[in-house]
């Protein structure tokens, strides 16, 4: 089950999530799953519930990307740390850029790398290695579709953008033949097996019962995708942080404004305006 909590104010949240933690867990040896976006606030959170409880302890403090990945790993089969991060990423890819074969194949990339010296070779594979990453959690259409030796199709793209599509297309090909993968992200055959083992998928596949996301400033669509369908089979709870001076659910769009005024139904705050829709 998925539940989210909003707030424009950090410490309500703060106090949501320790009156959840006043319940443990059933089991002393389940701890506490939470995933948090830095580590200042893992820190803020220790400190609170230390203050509330007298201790902090049997917690298990993660960022998304490496939560969800180790969840993965408790199905599927995949390396401890994910292939696809940028420091792994960029050795592989300079190693690429060393080949001959493959980069004279793609003019553009040749012409720089000609003049390139080691650590000019060594940005630019980081660079890509980013870049990479980035299309694989928030463009992962793109590289399914390079995967099948097609273009994405990107709009307003120019000549020279089109040469880089056509060797960034290239290397993730190599890249995902090299490491023996597909078009799907390994999300795709954890779901799967999920589905194939039942109600009961959480306590057989070792993924945690329940898990609390705390404040992420930022949350990639395709992590989104796979916590909504994670809480098909564990309680997932979120905390999120709206930066609006305003309640959300009594901002009330002008064309709704005008109707409740004509119908004399409108709160005088919303005709002067202290929470219209800007």
């Amino acid at each position: 089950m998925l539940q989210i909590k909003f707030s424009n104010r950090f410490e309500r949240l703060q106090d949501a999530l320790l009156d959840a933690m006043a319940t443990p867990p059933e089991s002393p040896f389940v701890r506490e799953e939470i995933i948090v976006g830095s580590a200042a606030i893992r820190r803020r959170i220790e400190l609170a519930a230390a203050d509330r409880f007298g201790i902090c302890s049997n917690v298990q403090f993660s960022f998304l990307a490496q939560w969800l990945w180790r969840q993965i790993g408790h199905v599927v089969p995949v390396s401890e740390i994910s292939p696809f991060t940028t420091p792994a990423l960029t050795w592989r890819v300079l190693g690429i850029f060393g080949e001959q074969a493959f980069v004279a194949a793609h003019p553009p990339l040749a012409g720089y790398l000609r003049r390139a010296d080691e650590v000019m070779r060594y940005e630019l594979a980081a660079r890509t290695a980013a870049l990479l990453e980035h299309y694989l959690t928030y463009r992962p259409d793109w590289l399914a579709v390079w995967l099948a030796n097609k273009s994405a199709k990107i709009k307003d793209l120019d000549a020279a953008r089109k040469d880089d599509e056509r060797w960034q297309a290239a290397l993730w090909r190599r890249i995902a033949r090299d490491l023996g993968t597909d078009s799907r992200h390994p999300s795709v055959a954890f779901f799967d097996a999920m589905n194939k083992m039942g109600p009961d998928a959480p306590a057989r596949a070792g993924v945690p019962a329940a898990a609390h996301v705390f404040c992420l400033p930022t949350t990639p669509p395709l992590y989104l995708d796979i916590l909504r369908r994670l809480a098909r089979w564990i309680d997932l709870r979120l905390y999120v942080l709206n930066p609006c001076r305003e309640f959300w659910f009594e901002i009330v769009d002008p064309k709704r404004l005008s109707w409740l005024a004509a119908k004399e139904r409108a709160d005088p705050d919303l005709i002067n305006g202290s929470r219209r829709l800007r």
